[in-house]
């Protein structure tokens, strides 16, 4: 018997979801919203829900570890290692959000990032294609040179940032400066949330959010996916879960909507990459952002938080893009402040 009880609105609308066809509403969302965890359970699953083509339709765009040779570097470990240091892990992400298939020239992202004091190290590249996209040899412990074209879709990096002298007066910043010009963000705001640091007409975003240093064996980390809207203003979602360094750990799927009361809800089913079930992720969501609790079926485990782009199209699939962390990291993700 299929343990993942998927409301009906998931299951309708999640062809379009994924980019696979049409989404019709039907009556048992409201009864799946008002019911416990939307009906989800907390069984065991097969590995991506046995359903491995919908996670590949949904076009999350691969990642892959990247070894920096800086990472090595004595300079850079004596910051890493520094007692009175700050750590931090970033995730920026560039192209066409939610990906535009109509657009018919590719944009060129070619900069560096920098960073104002201490040191940058990659960690992992997002959907870097051998023929667009490189990282440039390193050169200085503070900046980041790379190539990337897109189109349609993004391409992104995970670094890594040390800075050795967190009470100075100079706020920490990053620093974007490529072919839409220069934009610069402080670390701080990364850590709040997701910023915005380039956006225009075409639809092209880059974005980026962060995670300070959190306590060492605590599960912690990102997530990102598509969420599309359904006719009726419920959608779906679909996505995978990863650790900080944007390694998976698991994936998960659920549904989201408006109850009688007017509370704008969503649910989905957390689970390891091998099927374990990881919990149930519930809260609230409105203008662009959600919020809420991990529950795991020894209670509430930890929080989550991020921003979503709606999409409503077979084309556009929308987006999501958020962090988590257990109750023992003693990260703050807003999670009790989420959108009512």
């Amino acid at each position: 018997m299929k343990s993942f009880a998927l409301p009906t609105l998931l299951a309708t609308c999640a062809p379009l979801a994924l980019g696979l066809g049409a989404c019709t509403q039907t009556d048992d969302e409201p009864a799946a919203l008002e019911s416990v965890n939307a009906g989800l359970t907390m069984d065991d699953e097969a590995p991506m829900f046995g359903d491995e083509a919908s996670f590949d339709a949904a076009a999350i765009e691969p990642e892959r570890a990247y070894e920096d040779a800086l990472a090595s570097d004595p300079a850079v470990a004596a910051m890493r290692e520094a007692p009175d240091g700050a750590a931090y892990r970033a995730i920026v992400l560039w192209g066409q959000m939610p990906p535009d298939r109509t657009v018919d020239v590719a944009t060129d992202w070619s900069g560096a990032f920098t960073v104002n004091r201490g040191a940058i190290i990659v960690r992992r590249v997002i959907g870097f294609e051998d023929r667009t996209d490189a990282l440039t040899p390193r050169t200085s412990r503070s900046s980041v040179e790379f190539t990337s074209v897109t189109k349609p879709a993004s391409d992104g990096l995970v670094i890594s940032i040390f800075d050795p002298t967190p009470t100075s007066a100079e706020a920490l910043t990053l620093t974007y400066t490529g072919a839409h010009g220069e934009a610069r963000v402080e670390v701080a705001a990364l850590v709040e949330g997701r910023q915005t640091l380039v956006e225009d007409a075409q639809g092209n975003r880059m974005v980026a959010a962060a995670i300070g240093r959190v306590v060492d064996g605590c599960e912690h980390g990102f997530l990102r996916g598509r969420w599309h809207a359904g006719p009726d203003g419920g959608g779906a979602f679909v996505g995978v879960v990863t650790d900080d360094d944007l390694a998976p750990v698991g994936h998960v799927r659920g549904l989201y909507g408006t109850r009688r009361n007017g509370e704008q809800v969503f649910f989905g089913k957390f689970i390891g990459l091998e099927g374990r079930f990881r919990g149930i992720f519930a809260g609230h969501y409105g203008d662009g952002a959600f919020a809420g609790r991990w529950r795991t079926r020894l209670g509430e485990a930890g929080a989550l938080a991020g921003v979503y782009r709606e999409g409503d199209s077979a084309d556009d699939a929308g987006v999501f893009l958020g962090r988590w962390a257990e109750r023992t990291c003693n990260v703050d993700l807003g999670a009790g402040d989420a959108p009512r």
